[in-house]
C-alpha cells in the first residue's frame, strides 16, 4: 500500500479547486478556441470518468502513513491482545455486582441489547479505522479531517487518567499476592496488631469478637462488627484510617509504592519492544484468567450454599426493567468493559495489515468478553452463596460494591478452602493478569499517539517508554498514600463517564457523517473484501450517536451523592471532578475553532467556511485528482488546436 502524505497547505489548496479552476481556464484559453475545446472534451468525457472512478479506490486505499509501522507477528497474538484488553477487572467484580443490583438475570436483557447496538458496531469501527490508517489515535482523526484531531487528544487524556488509578488497583493485587504465601491467610484472623476490638473472624466456626471488647447489648455488637478481611484491606494494606480524606492524604505508603513500581517494571519489560514483545506476553496474560476461573468454578460449585448464590445471580426480576437506571447501568457496563473511545482498539488495529478481517475479530472479542463476565458471575456468586450459608445472612449483606468483591469478600472465601494458599495465589495472579492486559493497551495507545506526533519517540522507543513509565509512576504517587483510595475512587468516578461517552459519540459522527458512510463502506469493501451490512451502517450513523447522547443525559440525572465508606466527598471535590471531566473533551471544540480560524478565507461566506471545515481529507484528494485529470485533458485539447 503506497504511502501518501498531504501537507496542510495542500489540504487548503484543495478546498479552493472549484474557484481556481474557472480562473485558470479563463486565463489560459482565448474565446475563439472554446468551442473546439468543448468538442474535444465531449469525446474524452467517458475516458475521464473511467480514470476518476478507477483512481477513487486507489485514493481510498492509499491511507497515509507517517513511518513504516511494525506488524503483529501473527493473527493469534493480535486477537489475544484485543481479548485481553476487553476482558478486564470489570468482568470479575463489576459485572456480577451489576447483575444482582439490577434484577439478576433480567439485567442480561438490556446488557445484550446495548452489546448488540453499541458494543459490537463501535468495536468493529475502531478496529477497522486503526488498521486502515495505521497510526495512533491523534493522527488517525487528523487524517480523516484536521478539525477532528481533538477526538484523539481527548481520548489520550482519558486513557491517561484511567491508567493512573487502574495501575494502582493492580498494585493492590500484587500486595495480596505476596501476602498469600502463608499457610493461614492473614486477612482471616483478628490476632494482628492492626486489628480493632470490633474485629470478627466471621467465616470461622465459633468465631467471636476480639477478647478486649465487652458489651452487654448483643445487637450493638452485631452492628459494630467488622470482618477481619475488611480490616486487613482498609487498615493494613491501605492505611486509610490514617487519612481524613482528600485534604489529608498522608504520607506515601512504601510497600504499596514498591508494588506499584513492580507493576510498571513488568509492563515496561513486556511492551518496550512494541507489539513483538506484547504479543508474546498475552499468550499468558490473556489465557490464564480463563484457566483460573474454571478452576475456581469447579471448586466453588462444590461449596455448601453455592447453588443459592448462583440462583440469586441468575434469577430474573423483570420489574427492575421498568427502572431506566438499570438500562443506564447496562450500557455503562459496555463502556467499562469493551473500552470504546479509549484509543486502545484503534492502536492495536494499526499494527495489522489493512486487509485483515476485523469483523470476525470484533465478534470473537465480544463473545470472549461476555463468556468471561458470565463465568466470573458463576464463580463469584457460588462463593457468595457459600458465605451467605455460613453466616446465615442474605447475599446483599455480605458483599459491597466494586473492589470489595476482589479484595474483601472473595479473599475471605478463599481463606476457608482446603488449600487456601494455592487458591489465593492463582486468584490474585488472575486479577493481576486481567489488569496487565488492559494496561498494556493503555500504555501502547498513549505512546503510539505521542510517537506519531513526535517522530523522535519512534526512533527511541526503549528510552521514550522508560521515561513515560517513570512519569506515570510519579503521577500515581497520590494514589498510594494513606488516603490514596480516596483519589482512586475520585478518578474512577470522574475520569470516564460523560466525557468518554461524548468521545464515542464524536467518533461515530466523524466516521459516518464527516468522513461519510459511503467512503467508509468503499474502504471496507476494498480492504476486507465485503461491505458492512445495513445494520452496521445504520448503527454508526444513527443508533450509536443517539443512544450515547441519551446516556450522557441520563448520567447527569443519576448523579447520586458521592461517598466512599463513611467518607462523604465534599462539594468542592465534586465540582472539580466535573471540571476535570469537561476538560478532557475541550480539545474537540478547541481544534474545530482553531481550524476554522487558521483556514479563514475572506472570499468565502461564514456558511461556506463552516461547511468546508468538515470536508474529509479523502474528498479533497479526489477533487485534486479530478482537477489534475481536467487540466491534463484541457492541455491535450490545446495541443490539438
Amino acid at each position: 500500500m503506497k504511502a501518501m502524505t498531504i501537507s496542510n497547505d495542500d489540504a487548503w489548496i484543495d478546498l479552493k479547486i472549484d474557484e481556481k479552476m474557472n480562473e485558470v481556464v479563463a486565463e489560459r484559453f482565448e474565446a475563439r478556441k472554446l468551442t473546439i475545446i468543448k468538442d474535444n472534451m465531449n469525446r474524452t468525457t467517458d475516458f475521464t470518468e473511467q480514470v476518476v472512478i478507477s483512481t477513487t479506490a486507489t485514493l481510498a486505499l492509499a491511507a497515509p502513513s507517517i513511518a513504516p509501522r511494525e506488524l503483529w507477528t501473527s493473527k493469534v497474538e493480535f486477537l489475544l491482545s484485543v481479548i485481553g484488553y476487553v476482558v478486564d477487572l470489570g468482568n470479575v467484580w463489576r459485572f456480577p455486582y451489576m447483575c444482582y443490583e439490577n434484577g439478576g438475570g433480567a439485567f442480561l436483557v438490556p446488557y445484550m441489547i446495548f452489546l448488540f447496538l453499541v458494543g459490537i458496531p463501535m468495536l468493529y469501527l475502531e478496529l477497522f479505522l486503526g488498521q486502515f490508517y495505521r497510526c495512533g489515535n491523534i493522527a488517525l482523526w487528523h487524517r480523516i479531517t484536521p478539525s477532528m484531531k481533538g477526538i484523539g487528544i481527548a481520548s489520550f487524556l482519558i486513557v491517561t487518567a484511567v491508567t493512573l488509578f487502574y495501575t494502582t488497583i493492580i498494585a493492590h493485587a500484587v500486595f495480596y499476592l505476596f501476602s498469600s504465601f502463608q499457610k493461614v491467610m492473614p486477612w482471616s484472623l483478628c490476632s494482628h496488631t492492626w486489628n480493632t476490638p470490633f474485629c470478627s473472624e466471621r467465616m470461622h466456626p465459633n468465631q467471636t469478637l476480639h477478647q478486649e471488647i465487652s458489651v452487654s447489648n448483643e445487637t450493638s455488637i452485631d452492628d459494630r462488627k467488622v470482618s477481619s478481611a475488611e480490616e486487613y484491606y482498609n487498615i493494613y494494606m491501605l492505611g486509610i484510617d490514617r487519612s481524613q480524606g482528600l485534604t489529608d492524604l498522608g504520607y506515601v505508603k512504601i510497600d504499596l509504592f514498591l508494588c506499584l513500581i513492580a507493576i510498571f517494571i513488568v509492563m515496561y519489560m513486556c511492551i518496550y519492544r512494541g507489539v513483538k514483545s506484547t504479543g508474546k506476553a498475552v499468550y499468558v496474560t490473556a489465557t490464564l484468567p480463563y484457566v483460573v476461573l474454571i478452576i475456581l468454578l469447579i471448586q466453588g460449585v462444590n461449596l455448601k450454599g453455592s447453588s443459592y448464590g448462583i440462583a440469586y445471580f441468575l434469577k430474573p426480576t423483570f420489574k427492575k426493567l421498568k427502572d431506566m437506571k438499570v438500562w443506564y447501568s447496562a450500557a455503562n457496563q459496555i463502556f467499562f468493559t469493551l473500552g470504546p473511545g479509549l484509543s486502545v482498539l484503534t492502536t492495536y488495529g494499526s499494527y495489522n495489515v489493512a486487509t485483515n478481517n476485523c469483523y470476525y475479530d470484533a465478534l470473537i472479542s465480544v463473545i470472549a468478553n461476555f463468556a468471561a463476565s458470565f463465568l466470573a458471575g458463576f464463580v463469584v456468586f457460588s462463593g457468595l452463596g457459600h458465605m451467605s450459608y455460613r453466616l446465615d445472612k442474605s447475599i446483599t449483606t455480605v458483599v459491597g460494591e466494586g473492589a470489595s468483591i476482589s479484595f474483601i469478600a472473595y479473599p475471605e472465601i478463599l481463606a476457608t478452602f482446603k488449600y487456601p494458599t494455592f487458591f489465593s495465589i492463582i486468584f490474585f495472579l488472575m486479577v493481576i493478569n486481567l489488569g496487565l492486559d488492559s494496561d498494556f493497551g493503555g500504555l501502547e495507545a498513549m505512546y503510539s499517539a505521542l510517537s506519531d506526533e513526535f517522530p523522535l519517540l519512534q526512533r527511541r522507543r526503549k528510552s521514550g517508554m522508560f521515561i513515560m513509565c517513570c512519569l506515570l509512576v510519579l503521577a500515581c504517587l497520590p494514589t498510594v498514600t494513606y488516603g490514596g483510595n480516596f483519589v482512586v475512587q475520585f478518578l474512577d468516578r470522574f475520569s470516564t463517564g460523560p466525557a468518554l461517552m461524548f468521545v464515542v459519540m464524536m467518533e461515530a459522527v466523524a466516521a459516518s457523517w464527516v468522513y461519510g458512510i459511503d467512503n467508509l463502506v468503499i474502504d471496507m469493501k476494498n480492504n476486507i473484501g465485503f461491505a458492512p451490512n445495513y445494520f452496521f451502517r445504520f448503527a454508526w450513523k444513527i443508533l450509536c450517536p443517539v443512544i450515547v447522547l441519551s446516556l450522557m443525559v441520563l448520567s447527569f440525572t443519576y448523579s447520586d451523592r458521592f461517598e466512599y465508606g463513611t467518607y462523604v466527598y465534599p462539594s468542592w471535590s465534586i465540582i472539580c471532578g466535573w471540571c476535570m471531566n469537561t476538560a478532557f473533551i475541550l480539545p474537540i471544540p478547541i481544534f474545530i475553532i482553531y481550524e476554522f480560524i487558521r483556514n479563514s478565507d475572506p472570499k468565502k461566506s461564514f456558511k461556506e467556511r463552516l461547511f468546508l471545515l468538515f470536508v474529509p481529507t479523502i474528498n479533497k484528494r479526489r477533487l485534486k485528482q479530478q482537477q489534475l485529470q481536467l487540466e491534463h485533458t484541457t492541455s491535450s485539447s490545446i495541443a490539438d488546436v
